[in-house]
């Protein structure tokens, strides 16, 4: 498939597309609905049936995928989403096989509907470079609540309070080292609109290189300060949930800019001077990332460091060896979706690192990939993420100087996917639909670029103006 994508592009000669405005802000409001998470709360808070509410996001990206398809007569398929439909064969194979069918069934249908069919219908709705940068601000958009509701509630220490299900919070907190009033400070972490603190690091981090290549982008001075706005908003939500995984997830982001020269010399300072203030503001972060040196002491051996490592890090090494216990035994599909919490127990008491008193994650996105589905499963979710990644590494070096601005684009959906496979170390997959919107939006730029060099390479009318991609 030809891949490439434009800074700016002749206006469509299609009289068609001067109305796809509605639909495609129906799109936009669909992805701005799936990322807050506003649609999660309304379940979750206030009563709404799951299943309306599960449906009506992709009844709003139905829409506008429904008249691209009208349109150009033409259903997209992109290579990524074989591997999508393949992953989810491998699932349905593998629950088949489940010694519990309910539990891996359920999972299963989530993935159809959070996966296979939001991508489908993402691609299909958002096809244009215009179209990508709009639902690119949806997603932004979207960090103004998801950060200024918790960033309130961390200041008046109002943590008993929901705000309507906006600013959850999860657990009794972490000891920072502080003395106050003959007490030992505790500080809560945050889970926002999300409602699980790590989960709710990841997604803040993710918004982050959209928001700087936003603003390297941009043209308009507001949209500019808007971009640096929800940058802002994006860290500050990151930093309130307080992750230790979320902090390598940054590290790694902050070391794929280096490695892949991304970024020039001056940009990257800036990203660094922004990252350093966050910690200036939140010093109680580094007592929180200072005891992730135990685990990684225990694992190498280091004498000494099991008595040190807390608790819950004790728990996600038990988890994330047990989950490569079961892959050892089960390597082919695993134990079927969703299944791996009943083998948990099993596994992990064998260890004796930490006795686990339920099931549980494996808090790792590969390992339990690997334990429920297999090589097969695991191959096929890689597969997927790899070809889009190769895709729109094509498009941000194919385009850095010719297009600078797009090249830009398909780079900061490129390092979205880094944020996620990075934070994946330490987080398995849940809340499904973050992922698969990164990558279907990560798969509709490469769409847009392919047809925006077929425009590219036909004559423009003499008089024909340029619009921004």
């Amino acid at each position: 498939m030809e891949t490439g994508l434009h800074t700016s592009v002749a206006v469509d000669r299609t009289p068609a597309r001067a109305t796809l405005l509605g639909p495609q802000v129906a799109a936009f409001a669909a992805l701005f609905l799936l990322y807050s998470n506003l649609l999660g709360i309304a379940v979750s808070h206030h009563g709404v049936p799951r299943a309306l509410a599960g449906a009506f996001p992709l009844l709003l990206l139905a829409w506008p995928a429904g008249v691209e398809i009208l349109r150009t007569r033409r259903l997209v398929l992109q290579p990524a989403f074989f591997l999508v439909a393949l992953f989810l064969a491998v699932q349905t194979i593998s629950a088949a096989f489940s010694r519990d069918p309910q539990v891996s069934i359920k999972a299963v249908r989530d993935s159809l509907f959070e996966g296979t069919l939001l991508y489908l219908f993402v691609t299909n709705a958002v096809r244009t470079p215009s179209a990508v940068r709009g639902a690119t601000w949806a997603l932004l958009l979207a960090a103004a609540p998801m950060a200024l509701v918790p960033l309130h509630q961390q200041a008046t220490g109002s943590f008993k309070r929901d705000y309507g299900g906006l600013a959850q919070v999860e657990g009794t907190g972490f000891r920072t080292g502080e003395v106050q009033g003959g007490s030992e400070v505790v500080q809560r972490r945050l889970g926002g609109p999300i409602g699980e603190k790590n989960r709710y690091a990841q997604v803040m981090l993710m918004l982050l290189p959209l928001g700087l290549f936003r603003f390297w982008a941009e043209r308009s001075r507001a949209l500019r300060l808007a971009a640096l706005a929800a940058t802002a908003f994006s860290l500050i939500g990151f930093g309130l949930a307080f992750s230790r995984g979320g902090a390598v997830g940054l590290v790694l982001l902050l070391a794929a800019m280096v490695v892949l020269r991304i970024v020039d010399f001056r940009r990257f300072a800036l990203v660094v001077a922004v990252v350093a203030l966050l910690f200036v503001a939140m010093p109680q972060y580094w007592n929180r990332i200072a005891t992730s040196g135990s685990a990684a002491g225990f694992l190498t051996g280091e004498a000494g460091r099991t008595a040190e490592m807390d608790g819950a890090m004790a728990g996600r090494v038990t988890e994330m060896l047990a989950a490569g216990y079961v892959f050892a035994d089960h390597p082919v599909i695993g134990v079927g979706p969703g299944m791996f919490r009943k083998y948990s127990q099993r596994y992990g008491n064998r260890l004796g690192i930490r006795r686990l008193e339920e099931g549980r994650r494996a808090h790792s996105l590969y390992l339990e990939l690997a334990a429920e589905t297999g090589a097969l499963g695991l191959f096929a979710f890689l597969g997927a993420v790899g070809v889009t990644l190769l895709g729109l590494d094509r498009v941000r070096r194919g385009f850095a100087g010719e297009v600078p601005g797009i090249s830009r684009t398909a780079t900061a959906w490129f390092l979205v996917l880094v944020v996620y496979l990075a934070t994946g170390l330490f987080l398995h997959l849940a809340y499904e639909r973050y992922f698969y919107v990164a990558l279907a939006l990560g798969g509709a730029t490469l769409q847009a670029a392919a047809d925006s060099r077929r425009e590219r390479a036909q004559p423009v009318p003499a008089g024909a103006a340029e619009v921004p991609a």
